[in-house]
């Protein structure tokens, strides 16, 4: 895939096959994934399935640094790279999971990466997988160090999660089973650790989120999980639950909501205010809904919500990958919903996204604008299988202020796939052949920080 550069008159006429209205510009927010500390955010990419020095799948990251301009110098980060732990080899998913933090306490935020399948041995026992904080630097993404390990379990990956989950002004990481309390050394050792923490009430985590959704200040940790059974009619059950932080650390886990969803689907999750007071809300999307979780209410808006582009349809996936942030510059929070699987045009699981606005009384559905590759000024065309808005984030690339979406489609290219950004002034794309790396079938833009 090209890069290409569609520019946009103010993104006027951005959404005009599937939409109506422009993405406005956001209100100041914190820079949370500046690697380089230059007040510009930088975008993460994992690919898992890249080839690096001849190897299958070893995995790569490819990193686009922000800059007054927007989206600027484009560098990659292999096991090859200096000062990064192990060597390329088939099949190590280098990429796997991406966390950004300033882990260490320097004012730089670093960027955890999960190796899902990285064969090493430590302390005489064989261990897979494992992850490694590439530390953040005024040139950028530098050397790395691999999380000291705690147990003598084979597994030693993980998705992590970041925050301040005891109030204390470090950030900390944590997944099902522990927590390690920063700030750490660049040796990778945590302040302390706690293990047997638990994060959901269910069997199986399938997605996790941080936020503050108590209003107190803290870190809180939401897991999304469910049953490994079906409850019904091929539906699984899945509950959302709520680690608060604490002084004293995480808490144990509270159930806040109970859903279904149909196999094929896939719940997603994010965390974000959308409604403008001061606790953050929940929110999760999966058969073809989304569903906005405000202390003990529930609001669910779909296609057939009024306001909301198009119709439900059985296989949309509207949805199956969400994220919040305040894009049209109003001080709410808005809903991005990806919907991979949208067919339009005669075109199959084309793709679209919608932005669904949030305001004083969380959103309702009003006012929610649909995008495409298939809109002025997107570049690539719209294609049968591409899948666009397979993921979603929200970065603030040239430090005004101003956030904006960015979107993938895993699918791009005969699933060699790509990564839109939807600047200001213009929507660019770029995928694994912009950083100089092999295409065929490696799904850029399957995965972005957590």
């Amino acid at each position: 895939m090209s890069v290409r550069r569609g520019l946009v008159v103010a993104l006027a006429l951005l959404g005009a096959t599937v939409g109506t209205a422009p993405l406005a510009h956001a209100q100041s927010q914190p820079v949370r994934q500046d690697f380089n500390g230059d007040g510009h955010e930088d975008q993460v990419t994992g690919v898992t399935n890249g080839k690096v020095a001849g190897k299958t799948r070893a995995g790569y990251v490819a990193v686009v640094y922000g800059s007054a301009n927007g989206p600027g110098t484009k560098k990659v980060y292999t096991q090859a790279s200096p000062g990064v732990p192990g060597s390329p080899e088939a099949h190590d998913m280098f990429g796997g999971h991406l966390t950004a933090g300033d882990f260490d306490g320097d004012g730089l935020t670093d960027l955890l990466v999960e190796t899902d399948n990285e064969q090493w041995t430590y302390g005489g026992i064989a261990r897979d997988g494992n992850s490694i904080v590439l530390w953040g630097s005024r040139s950028g993404l530098s050397s790395g160090t691999v999380l000291p390990v705690l147990t003598d379990a084979l597994g030693q990956g993980g998705r992590y999660i970041a925050g301040d989950f005891n109030g204390d002004g470090h950030m900390d990481l944590a997944k099902d089973g522990e927590v390690r309390y920063g700030p750490f050394g660049r040796d990778g050792a945590a302040a302390s650790v706690r293990q047997g923490v638990q994060l959901d009430t269910n069997q199986m985590i399938t997605e996790i989120a941080a936020g503050d959704v108590d209003g107190d200040g803290i870190t809180d940790v939401v897991a999304l999980s469910r049953g490994y059974e079906y409850v019904e009619d091929r539906k699984y059950g899945y509950t959302v639950s709520v680690a608060r932080g604490s002084r004293d650390g995480l808490l144990a886990p509270t159930v806040v909501a109970e859903l279904s969803t149909a196999e094929p689907w896939q719940e997603s999750l994010a965390v974000g205010n959308v409604d403008g007071d001061r606790p953050a809300e929940i929110v999760t999307g999966g058969e073809n809904d989304l569903r906005i979780i405000d202390g003990g209410s529930t609001r669910v808006i779909t296609q057939n919500t009024p306001g909301v582009p198009g119709a439900t349809e059985k296989a949309d996936a509207f949805g199956s990958l969400v994220a919040v942030g305040d894009v049209d510059g109003d001080g709410y929070g808005d809903i991005l919903a990806g919907a991979p699987g949208e067919d339009f045009d005669g075109r199959t699981d084309a793709g679209t996204f919608t932005v669904v606005p949030g305001g004083p009384d969380g959103p309702t559905g009003a006012g929610s604008r649909a995008y495409s590759q298939a809109s002025p000024g997107v570049p690539g065309s719209a294609e049968t299988r591409d899948r666009f808005g397979t993921r979603l984030q929200v970065i603030d690339s040239n430090g005004d202020g101003r956030p904006e979406p960015v979107v993938a489609a895993v699918g791009e290219n005969s699933w060699a796939g790509g990564v839109w950004f939807f600047g200001p002034k213009s929507t660019i794309s770029y995928g694994g052949g912009s950083f100089g790396m092999t295409t065929a079938e490696t799904r850029f833009g399957d995965r972005f920080t957590e």
